[in-house]
């Protein structure tokens, strides 16, 4: 085999890998946006901008701090924990329990510690922004702030979970996506 069939043969590999590996990404995602269980988390507000992946709504859920369950002990900054989800009275998400051991069955949350206290602890859930068109990100940021902050705002996001991954779908604001709430001020 020559030098040149040689590096003919690495390239095609080499752009078959760039191609695929985008595609397992998107698959992995679509996947779990099909099977996996259907979470409402119950969010508290934020807003930026990223360079690379453009305008989002920042997002903060009550979930996420976690109190009212005996936590686990050696639970410091950064730590990996597992987050076993129910739901209470009113259908939205709540963590049951904190686990240092992945869990054998139900549904969970791979989180990090951010804030761990002696009776509560903060975690850093995998989704944490979502990503919009550009010029309808603030409008979405306005509208999810007023209702978030408000004694009766409604803001929830729907999160799709299956084994390990969790796939923010939509939020909603008072009921409605915000993306319809958009179509509706226009």
């Amino acid at each position: 085999m020559t030098f040149e069939r040689l590096a003919l043969r690495l390239l095609v590999f080499l752009c078959l890998l760039q191609l695929a590996v985008p595609a397992f990404m998107i698959a992995r995602r679509e996947h779990v946006l099909h099977e996996g269980r259907s979470f409402k988390f119950k969010t508290a507000p934020v807003d930026p901008y990223d360079a690379f992946r453009g305008r989002y709504v920042a997002l903060n859920f009550e979930a996420a701090t976690v109190t009212g369950i005996p936590l686990p002990s050696g639970l410091q900054h950064g730590v990996r924990v597992y987050a076993l989800l129910g739901e209470d009275e009113k259908g939205f998400a709540k963590v049951t329990a904190l686990s240092l051991a992945r869990p054998s069955d139900g549904p969970y949350l791979r989180a990090r510690v951010q804030y761990p206290a002696s009776d509560r602890v903060s975690l850093e859930l995998p989704f944490d922004r979502y990503y919009m068109e550009e010029t309808k990100a603030p409008a979405a940021e306005d509208a999810y702030r007023q209702h978030s902050r408000s004694e009766t705002g409604n803001a929830y996001a729907i999160v799709r979970i299956l084994g390990t991954q969790a796939v923010l779908e939509d939020l909603y604001v008072e009921g409605l996506p915000v993306k319809e709430i958009l179509r509706q001020t226009k």
